[in-house]
């Protein structure tokens, strides 16, 4: 090899990493607004509190959230506060995450996937006003309590996300595997049926991926008097308080970390 070849290779290489910092940089040069839109999946343990903590201290990030108890996401099409804070928020990424089960497909339902227009539908409506105002869109999964119940419910998932053209957020089948690796975290609160703190740790991990496209260099934290069970504001859109300082981690450094590397 000569000696300009050699150069030429040291000075491409230089390159594309000064590039590549360029574009990590890049990820965080410009002010990032999330919106969460969902139900007490959403809610409980503050999933937008959990992916807020995430943020390095260069990242000018803001978070929201519209979450009512019970909701199914065609409750927001027409919604008078959904639609206000999609008009006038701002918002660079909104999350829509379905009621628990929703898209549920199996049997018949995966042979004939009309069956999930009533699913479909009403969450198209609901993007297609997010994508107008400029915003990306998210479809943020859900779990079922076995292995093949997440994989008839990732079907479903993955095809309602399809079809709204949204980029799809799984977490039923990376939660089965991380809780058979690390079956003593809470995974289930105790009311047998909403997230305890190690899946919304898994979930906020999961969002941060996918928005930003690398995996966080934080563990998921939320303020202690932050830690919701019931709608912390189910008639208005909730903005997460950052500078509350973060006092209940929801999952240790160790599995954060092997968490953020999970697929």
């Amino acid at each position: 090899m000569t000696f300009l070849s050699s150069t030429l290779r040291l000075i491409v290489l230089g390159f594309c990493v000064v590039a590549s910092h360029a574009a990590v940089h890049s990820v965080y040069a410009a002010e990032r607004r999330i919106l969460f839109v969902g139900n007490s999946l959403t809610y409980v343990n503050n999933l937008p509190g959990a992916f807020a903590s995430l943020a390095p201290p260069d990242l000018s990030l803001s978070v929201d959230m519209i979450a009512r108890p019970g909701a199914t996401l065609s409750d927001y099409v027409g919604d008078p506060v959904f639609d206000d804070a999609i008009a006038s928020g701002r918002y660079t990424d909104v999350i829509l995450q379905e009621r628990g089960g929703m898209a549920f497909c199996a049997g018949k339902c995966a042979a004939e996937p009309g069956e999930l227009d009533p699913v479909v539908e009403p969450t198209l409506a609901l993007a297609q006003k997010i994508r107008a105002s400029g915003a990306r869109v998210y479809y943020l999964g859900t779990w079922q309590g076995s292995l093949e119940g997440n994989r008839a419910l990732e079907f479903g998932e993955r095809h309602v996300a399809k079809a709204i053209n949204a980029r799809y957020i799984e977490i039923g089948e990376v939660r089965e595997k991380l809780l058979n690796a690390y079956p003593n975290l809470p995974w289930t609160h105790a009311d047998g049926q909403h997230p305890g703190y190690a899946t919304t740790g898994l979930i906020a991990l999961r969002v941060w991926k996918e928005v930003f496209g690398g995996s966080a260099q934080r563990r998921p934290c939320v303020a202690g008097a932050f830690l919701y069970y019931h709608a912390p504001k189910a008639d208005g859109v909730l903005h997460v308080e950052q500078s509350a300082q973060p006092r209940t981690c929801l999952l240790s450094a160790e599995a954060a970390a092997s968490f953020s590397a999970a697929r």
